[in-house]
């Protein structure tokens, strides 16, 4: 049987158990001090590192303000330039010229029938159409028909042309001076058949019928017109200008053709000097004048 101690009545073993589970408790507590003391100390680190970390982030949003602030001023410069440069080139922009205003004014009539009136004033016998407007140049078609005996194109540079403004509808053009040689295109009705290919109609020349000769004064120049029935009798006739198209039809379309022909020498100042007739199987309804 163990020893009791007779003074406090406890065995020497249980007090040196309990010594011993005391000094271990003591330990294990100072060790959990310790980890708490660690744990506290990392806490505080992290607490620093987070606190640097936030700072930088507020030194980064900084300079990002002051980044966006610089682009938002030069985006202000750079208008500011821009308008500077407009102005500018406003000030020093060419002032177009009369062959560029009347090139754009001419453009909304494009495919127009306009009349159209000379340096003179004299006026041409029918509409023309505003066909083409290419490097200032403007192209007026006149097709063939009742005012003209052939189709044809005539050219005028933009600067040549004065565009006289009517109340309503298109306006007049004048034309100052032709620009190249007028293009003669025949029988044709419509701008776009210039390009469909054109074939002579088949005629058994006959005698000359009719011819009048023409002549400018002042001038050596001369014209003459020849009129040739069919040699098979038939109702056919072929109307000869020494310049331009060669003409065909009945007695009544080459008469009207024929008059039509030397209305146009008389405008452009040729005179009858002589004719002659042959005598046809159809009557022509030709009528001259010296």
């Amino acid at each position: 049987m163990a020893a009791q101690c007779l003074s406090c009545g406890t065995r020497p073993l249980d007090s040196f158990l309990e010594l011993l589970h005391s000094g271990e408790a003591n330990k294990l507590r100072q060790e959990a001090n310790q980890f708490r003391d660690e744990a506290n100390e990392q806490r505080r680190e992290a607490n620093k590192f987070r606190d640097e970390a936030n700072e930088q982030r507020r030194e980064a949003n900084k300079f990002r303000d002051e980044a966006n602030e610089q682009r938002r001023e030069a985006n202000v410069q750079r208008e500011r330039a821009n308008q500077a440069l407009s102005q500018i080139a406003d000030h020093t922009k060419k002032a177009p010229t009369k062959a560029e205003r009347n090139a754009e004014r001419m453009e909304q009539y494009l495919r127009t029938k306009v009349q159209v009136v000379n340096a003179n004033d004299s006026q041409w016998p029918g509409a023309a159409e505003i066909v083409e407007i290419k490097n200032e140049v403007v192209t007026l078609f006149t097709p063939a028909g009742l005012s003209s005996s052939s189709a044809s194109a005539i050219h005028v540079q933009c600067e040549d042309l004065e565009i006289i403004d009517a109340p309503a509808g298109s306006p007049t053009l004048k034309v100052l001076k032709r620009y190249g040689t007028a293009l003669n295109l025949g029988q044709i009705k419509e701008w776009e058949e210039r390009l469909q290919p054109s074939t002579a109609p088949l005629f058994s020349k006959g005698p000359n019928v009719f011819n009048v000769e023409y002549t400018k004064p002042g001038s050596s120049e001369r014209r003459r017109l020849d009129v040739f029935e069919s040699a098979d009798g038939q109702n056919s006739y072929m109307l000869v200008p020494s310049a331009g198209e060669v003409l065909y039809g009945d007695n009544v379309a080459i008469s009207r053709q024929f008059m039509l022909v030397q209305l146009e020498l008389e405008i452009q100042g040729f005179r009858q000097s002589g004719s002659g007739s042959g005598g046809g199987k159809h009557p022509l309804y030709i009528k001259t004048r010296s």
